[in-house]
């Protein structure tokens, strides 16, 4: 069984993905999946998993859609960011040498206690301060393999 795990926007933004049907469906299906897991994310998630899927995709959501979605979002467990989780993120960044929204991403998966980040952006298969990174595919297939 998962404990905690952490979605960050990259995985969030499959979720309306038409263009990676299967990565939408595991995206789906895992977001879906409460049971199992505590689902995390972050503000900072949210708001750029809006702006993405409003001005970057390349069919844009409409407004209305878009915010319906961050409604529906808000059943997961949100870690607001704060000027301690920012602080802690600029040692992050700096001791790996990433960007700031992964640092930040890395923090607010430890501030929340979460095992687990599933991100499409951060490289997997590693584990950083104890928790361990991995793809979409990656969870889903653990998860095929823990049902087995």
């Amino acid at each position: 069984m998962l404990n905690r795990v952490f979605i960050d926007a990259s995985v969030l933004l499959k979720l309306f993905d038409d263009n990676t049907p299967s990565e939408q469906a595991a995206a789906r299906n895992l977001i879906g999946d409460v049971e199992n897991a505590t689902l995390v994310t972050s503000a900072l998630s949210m708001a750029d998993f809006y702006e993405e899927v409003t001005t970057k995709f390349s069919r844009n959501l409409e407004a209305v859609t878009a915010r319906q979605a961050l409604n529906d979002l808000t059943e997961l467990t949100i870690v607001q960011i704060d000027s301690d989780l920012v602080l802690a993120a600029t040692e992050t960044q700096t001791v790996l040498n990433i960007e700031m929204r992964e640092a930040i991403t890395i923090e607010a998966a430890v501030t929340s206690g979460c095992d687990f980040i599933v991100t499409e952006v951060l490289d997997q298969r590693h584990t950083l301060k104890g928790i361990h990174i991995r793809s979409l595919e990656e969870m889903m297939n653990d998860k095929e393999n823990q049902n087995d």
